[in-house]
Order: C-alpha cells, then sequence, then structure tokens
C-alpha cells in the first residue's frame, strides 16, 4: 500500500511541474543567452510541454544571470513587459525561449546549440 501511495505522489508531482532543460547553466551557457537576448526586442516563453501553457510575448527590458547558492550554476533572468503591460520577471528556461529568425520563432537552447528538446518545432512569429 505504501508503494502505491508513493508512486502515486510521484505521479502528481511528475504531473504539475515544470521541465527544466536548460534553467540550471554553466556560466559560459549563461552568458552567450544574456549576450544573445540583450539582442532581442521581443521573445516567446512557452514551455509546449507543459500542460495548459499559453505562449507569453514578452518586451525585454533587461537580461542578466544569476549565480545559483550552491555557486556551482547559473540561471538567466529575464525583466520586461508582456502584450497587456505587466510587469514580467522571470527566471527562464532556454529550451523553452523563442527567439526570432526569419519569419520563424525557435527555441533560443537550439539557436545557442545547447542540447535540449523544446517539445515543439519552429513555429510561425506573429507580428
Amino acid at each position: 500500500m505504501k508503494k502505491i501511495v508513493f508512486l502515486s505522489l510521484l505521479l502528481c508531482a511528475a504531473l504539475f511541474s515544470k521541465a527544466d532543460q536548460l534553467q540550471a547553466l554553466t556560466q559560459k551557457q549563461a552568458e552567450a543567452a544574456v549576450v544573445y537576448l540583450k539582442k532581442e526586442p521581443v521573445i516567446i516563453l512557452w514551455c509546449s510541454c507543459c500542460d495548459n501553457q499559453i505562449p507569453k510575448k514578452i518586451s525585454v527590458n533587461e537580461v542578466f544571470y544569476k549565480k545559483y547558492s550552491d555557486g556551482k550554476y547559473y540561471s538567466v533572468i529575464v525583466k520586461g513587459r508582456d502584450e497587456s503591460g505587466m510587469e514580467v520577471e522571470e527566471y527562464v528556461d532556454l529550451a523553452y525561449v523563442f527567439v526570432k529568425k526569419g519569419k520563424k520563432a525557435k527555441s533560443l537552447g537550439k539557436v545557442l546549440k545547447f542540447e535540449c528538446d523544446p517539445c515543439t518545432k519552429p513555429f510561425e512569429w506573429s507580428a
């Protein structure tokens, strides 16, 4: 019985957790992402693997990285405004940050050639 309860709790946690692929980064990865994102006026944040998540278009005002408390990994933080004008500050997973490449939105993780699965193919960038 204990095994069934434990397995049920584990499955529930898996259903409600967001996939982390490129959120804990090396300093070199974080620096590359920040350099790239500082040139992007607008990005889309979207975990297509996550149930019921809607793509969020963000006008980027500031991008920086922060060292984890363990001192080994780094996170990229994006500050800006969403389409409704609300201020946004998010620690981002580069697999789920989409940037405009031509007429398509492509995962920044893929653009930077980091190993990841954005769970979607490049899609049309709508104005």
